[in-house]
């Protein structure tokens, strides 16, 4: 893999980086991380991504873009905007995902369960394109992982479908191994806020 310019473990000290490390420990709205706690351990098991599926955000078809992506299951007879007759709605990226639990939330509605890419299962790669690094996107079932499961890496040099996103692994040694290389700041599922999925750039 393509290794960055600056020493691996240089921090670049800048207001938006200083603002992604506060927001990790305060923000007006974090994740819970009680994804169906509606009295049952028993969510659905991940989907694999198809050609069909377009993203309920920003109506991108998901398997035409790089980086991680992700799905949710809603109680079908929530009234979520954008889940299909099973309850489900497709994201091209992370932040999509995340937007769209926010905005729901907001709404009164929770997942069921949340799953976006893990990287710690799947043999990813970074590659340049027009002079930025993206990363590869996994669409198979068994890619996803839920989200509570997950350690993500934000502000990284590495980009996704929708740009900046949140890069998530099931170990947490992966993901400081990947900052280290990449930069980017360390957040678990509940360190997750509306404030740091808006200062994400496109």
């Amino acid at each position: 893999m393509n290794q960055p310019d600056r020493h691996p473990n240089e921090t670049v000290d800048t207001p938006r980086r200083r603002f992604l490390q506060a927001a990790g420990v305060a923000g007006s709205v974090a994740l819970a991380g009680c994804f169906g706690d509606d009295g049952t351990d028993e969510v659905d098991d991940p989907i694999s991504i198809e050609s069909g599926h377009d993203c309920v955000v920003c109506s991108m078809v998901v398997d035409q873009h790089p980086g991680p992506s992700g799905h949710a299951f809603y109680p079908a007879d929530d009234d979520v905007h954008g889940t299909d007759d099973d309850g489900i709605v497709a994201y091209c990226s992370s932040a999509c995902a995340y937007e769209h639990y926010f905005e729901q939330y907001e709404s009164g509605h929770e997942p069921l369960v949340l799953y976006l890419t893990d990287y710690s299962s799947v043999d990813w790669d970074v590659y340049e394109e027009q002079g930025l690094e993206f990363i590869t996107a996994h669409l198979e079932a068994e890619a996803h992982a839920p989200a509570t499961d997950l350690e993500f890496v934000v502000d990284s040099d590495v980009l996704g479908a929708m740009g900046e996103s949140l890069i998530g692994f099931g170990s947490a040694e992966d993901a400081d191994s990947f900052a280290d290389e990449y930069g980017g700041e360390r957040f678990d599922h509940d360190s997750v806020t509306r404030e740091l999925v808006d200062s994400l750039g496109g």
